[in-house]
């Protein structure tokens, strides 16, 4: 699809509130866990809700206008796939194990901001055809 598209904005603006769910969750769940708040470090929801708008951006740009039903399963693939990309990245520049596992981690938490995402993007071609 175009970026000129009517509802790209709609798009990217619940890709960001998808990371923005994935954010609070793996900060709830850190928490839990630790007890280290996650909100002092602006650089970790900055990363996680960047890495869904240019998921969403790539699965946007993929997809076809008459396959649009993919987008959502389409933005939440390219999100783990840049997400993966730089942890294979830090990895294979020196960094320990841990961030393969953060990247699985990041993909199993991210899916509820999925679901999120593929039903308000289907809700959202379903309006605009009426």
């Amino acid at each position: 699809m175009k970026l000129k598209d009517k509802n790209t904005g709609k798009f990217i603006g619940v890709a960001t509130i998808s990371g923005i769910l994935t954010f609070a969750i793996a900060c709830g769940l850190w928490y839990m866990v630790s007890g280290e708040k996650w909100l002092d470090f602006w650089g970790i929801p900055v990363t996680i809700i960047s890495f869904w708008i240019i998921g969403a951006l790539i699965a946007w740009l993929i997809i076809p206008d008459r396959k649009s039903y993919l987008l959502g399963i389409a933005a939440y693939l390219s999100t783990i796939g840049v997400n993966f990309i730089i942890a294979a990245f830090n990895f294979l520049n020196g960094e320990n194990g841990w961030i393969v596992l953060i990247a699985i981690g990041f993909a199993i938490i991210s899916i509820p901001g999925a679901i999120l995402l593929n039903l308000v993007t289907i809700r959202i071609k379903y309006m605009t055809k009426i």
